[in-house]
């Protein structure tokens, strides 16, 4: 496997801001030139419609909460690219799996990667799937997914073969490095998974350095009929870190995704998870845990998008909030007219351990069909206070009987990630921030 010319650096950065002598200037800085032609059509065709639309601010209900334009554009004006990383970062890459792939600022480094993958997958340029590449080229799509394209160069395809049931995971390693200057990073991942098959995708991201830095990242998933896939993102990035991610998923016939999302930090997260279950009998599974602190912010959208009889959904997603932090979630369930027999199930859970913390929470069916089980709900409270009394009165002290209660809340989606390296690895990170 020759992985060697693979690279998802971010070439293209293009915004609308109010100045528009400003906007010219933050351009300038920020475009790259793109290497080859191999996209070409579709980066332009994305750059014509973000230029138009611009990006979202808070007049749009969307991203009524986290305005990412704003510190862009008061953030990146200086910004004269990505500089080679200065810092040994050998250190913050965990061993998760035998397959694993390590990016810096976008950019494969071979040095660092180590995969040796088994029969039945392969891993390549995502130069041969243009025309799946220019689908996504619409004017309803998200505008950070039409940034992403508008900045692509090349990308990652993991392709998984017929029958093929892949025991390791294959594990993709993002490492933001803004420790010299800051970084912009789009990487764009696409994952083909044919009829018959079981594997596990995860893809971590990880920031270091003192500057900002913007990773806008987009993740392609195609279920084909009787798959099993799980895909599993883990952000532990630091208070200077700008992140949005697009997860794009297609399910098929009698196919099964599991999705789970953890955050545990960034200056301001956006995750963007939307999921169409096109075939019947097929069925999604999403799970999340966002943690946040200090004045972190962390939003997650999802949308499931039931267009098919008999299919099923579970979503549920958990957060905890302390200091002056932010968490939002807004969960969509479209139930479209022909989508009989549907059940489909979503719940929101958040604890706030400061009065300075904020949660904004926004579960949503819209049910055109008339065959169908679904329910949504939300709660927000604070440690329930009878159970801390409970282990106080058995010689466990405060500090301890939070972290035993706040393990035991965050365990319900963690336990739920079916391999025990990924599984601990995400443990470890939330008995560090909880006890900090």
């Amino acid at each position: 496997m020759n992985l060697k010319n693979v690279a998802t650096t971010g070439l293209k950065l293009n915004m609308q801001m109010p100045n528009a002598m400003e906007m010219s200037e933050l351009l300038q800085r920020l475009i790259q030139k793109p290497s080859g032609n191999n996209f070409g059509f579709a980066r332009e065709a994305a750059a014509s419609i973000i230029e138009e639309r611009g990006l979202p601010g808070r007049k749009n209900e969307e991203y009524k909460y986290t305005n990412l334009s704003k510190i862009l554009e008061r953030n990146f004006g200086e910004f004269a690219g990505n500089e080679e990383s200065a810092a040994d970062l050998s250190a913050l890459i965990p061993t998760l799996s035998e397959n694993q792939l390590v990016f810096i600022n976008g950019i494969l480094s071979e040095e660092l990667s180590n995969y040796n993958l088994p029969e039945g997958i392969s891993v390549s340029s995502i130069e041969d799937s243009k025309e799946l590449i220019a689908k996504d080229v619409d004017a309803k799509s998200d505008e950070f997914l039409l940034l992403n394209t508008s900045s692509l160069n090349t990308g990652i395809a993991i392709n998984i073969a017929k029958s093929a049931v892949i025991e390791t995971p294959v594990v993709l390693i993002h490492i933001t490095d803004s420790s010299k200057n800051q970084a912009v990073a789009h990487p764009r991942v696409l994952v083909n998974g044919a009829k018959n098959t079981q594997a596990i995708i995860a893809e971590i991201f990880i920031g270091v350095g003192d500057a900002l830095s913007f990773t806008n990242a987009v993740t392609e998933i195609n279920c084909a009929a009787n798959s099993n896939l799980s895909y599993i993102k883990i952000g532990n990035e630091n208070g200077n870190q700008l992140h949005v991610g697009n997860t794009q998923v297609n399910v098929a016939e009698k196919a099964v995704f599991n999705a789970m999302t953890v955050n545990f930090g960034g200056k301001m997260v956006r995750n963007n998870l939307h999921i169409s279950l096109n075939g019947s009998h097929s069925e999604a599974n999403l799970n999340g845990l966002y943690v946040t602190d200090n004045k972190e912010h962390i939003d997650n959208h999802t949308v499931v998008d039931h267009k098919v009889p008999n299919c099923n959904s579970n979503e549920l997603y958990k957060g905890i909030m302390n200091g002056s932090s932010t968490g939002i979630f807004n969960g969509k369930i479209y139930v479209r007219q022909d989508a009989q027999v549907t059940n489909a199930f979503q719940s929101n859970k958040n604890i706030l351990l400061s009065d300075n913390a904020t949660i904004n929470t926004k579960p949503q069916l819209e049910i055109w069909a008339d065959d169908v089980k679904c329910s949504h709900g939300c709660t927000t409270g604070k440690l329930d206070k009878e159970q801390l009394f409970y282990l106080r009165a058995r010689g466990i002290g405060e500090h301890s009987a939070k972290l035993m209660l706040l393990d035991a809340y965050a365990n319900e989606v963690i336990e739920r990630i079916k391999d025990e390296n990924l599984r601990t690895y995400v443990q470890g990170i939330l008995h560090t921030k909880i006890d900090e």
